[in-house]
């Protein structure tokens, strides 16, 4: 893998890090391996690698990667973090795939359309093994329509919602659903969490019904259910990622399997991008799988990546070499980062018309907590918004709004 100059200026432990955040196809299995060389000959901290790997949660895929490439020295007492972090990894994999199959069943009895994506069901139709990719939780999709029933289904199978949670009025549901895109739930008796997802949150109504209709029927374990689209699939991986600036290795990992691989018609994928406003999404993920792992970018059209602002590939660049995944310190160089982040937000997301971003900057469920109104009087939350907000603020103590 040539690599690129703000690889070369990397730690050695940092440039293990990115050479072994995903496994490589078996066309590409030899690039992997010299990079993975290369670094280990440059002098590894190992206790930096193993520090990388925790915060871009790459213990599985990383154990693999090295353990592929024959007679590589490593030291005793990093082998036994790693492989201790890849067991941990895989079992955690193991349950999240047992409640998965659980909860599919259960929608299956319940005739509740559903949709996997993410956890398990990714890192088994990416490397044909379930327990390669750390996965936090589960993600699951249902229509709006069917969004009621799912939970009362989840719940039924011993899923609560967050502590946080409490009942919404029918306006206050109404307002919940437009301006919010998932529900969270805890399992009772398991430590695993659920997020159930009703549309991106990137989307348009049109846009999600769009991605039901080009889903696909898949099994798994003998549990039906949908899988999106290989475009969808991409689009979604660059915007999930490009939201949070890509600041997990992991995460580009994915895409980088992907696109080795030639899975991806990355011209369809263009075409579809442009129509739902996630072309530079699109292409800052692959010009970042240009930098990080020295994929050639796709033939695409000259002009796609002329319109492609550069803040948007320099932002998770520095992110990526963070060593904390969120935020700064209060400070002038935190001002002029969050300056920067906001910015490069307005570049990367689908431009919103300006009703639909004085709405959501209205919005807070925490005010239907605050302060219960009945329906009749739903639209005084408005006008009442900043008032609660101070008043949350005066009450934390700590100056910190929502």
């Amino acid at each position: 893998m040539a690599e690129s100059e703000w690889l070369r200026s990397s730690s050695p432990a940092f440039r293990l890090m990115v050479a072994t955040s995903w496994l490589a196809p078996e066309s590409w299995r030899e690039r992997q391996q010299a990079a993975i060389r290369a670094a280990v000959s440059a002098g590894v901290d190992w206790d930096e690698y193993v520090r990388l790997v925790d915060r871009h949660r790459t213990p599985a895929l990383s154990w693999a990667a090295l353990k592929l490439v024959a007679g590589l020295e490593t030291p005793e007492a990093a082998k036994l973090e790693l492989k201790r972090r890849s067991d941990a990894c895989r079992m955690q994999a193991v349950m999240h795939s047992m409640k998965l199959a659980e909860v599919l069943k259960g929608f299956e009895r319940a005739a509740i359309p559903v949709m996997a994506f993410k956890g398990p069901m990714l890192s088994t139709e990416l490397y044909g093994d379930a327990g390669l990719r750390h996965a936090r939780d589960l993600d699951l999709a249902v229509t709006q329509e069917g969004l009621r029933r799912a939970q009362s289904c989840l719940e039924e199978m011993g899923w609560q919602l967050y502590s946080s949670w409490f009942v919404l009025s029918p306006r206050q549901w109404e307002s919940f659903l437009r301006h919010e895109h998932s529900l969270d739930f805890a399992h009772s008796q398991a430590s695993c969490r659920l997020e159930l997802h009703w549309r991106n949150q990137w989307d348009t109504r049109t846009a999600t019904r769009a991605r039901w209709a080009r889903s696909v029927p898949s099994v798994w374990q003998g549990c039906c259910y949908q899988v999106m689209h290989p475009v969808d699939q991409v689009l979604y991986l660059c915007t999930h990622g490009g939201e949070h600036a890509w600041f997990r290795a992991k995460w580009l990992g994915d895409l980088a399997r992907l696109h080795a691989e030639g899975r991806v018609d990355w011209a369809a994928a263009l075409e579809q991008a442009r129509r739902t406003g996630q072309e530079r999404a699109l292409l800052a993920g692959l010009r970042l799988l240009e930098q990080v792992y020295g994929l050639a970018l796709p033939k695409l059209p000259e002009d796609a990546w002329k319109r492609l602002p550069s803040l948007l590939v320099e932002i998770p660049l520095q992110a990526l070499k963070a060593l904390e995944p969120f935020g700064l310190p209060v400070s002038v160089a935190s001002m002029r980062y969050r300056l920067r982040m906001s910015r490069y937000e307005k570049l990367l997301l689908p431009r919103k018309t300006w009703r639909w971003s004085v709405s959501h900057l209205l919005y807070r469920r925490e005010d239907f907590k605050e302060l219960r109104l009945p329906d009749g009087l739903f639209w005084a939350y408005a006008p009442l918004h900043p008032v609660l907000w101070f008043w949350r603020w005066m009450r934390s103590g700590t100056g910190a709004g929502d």
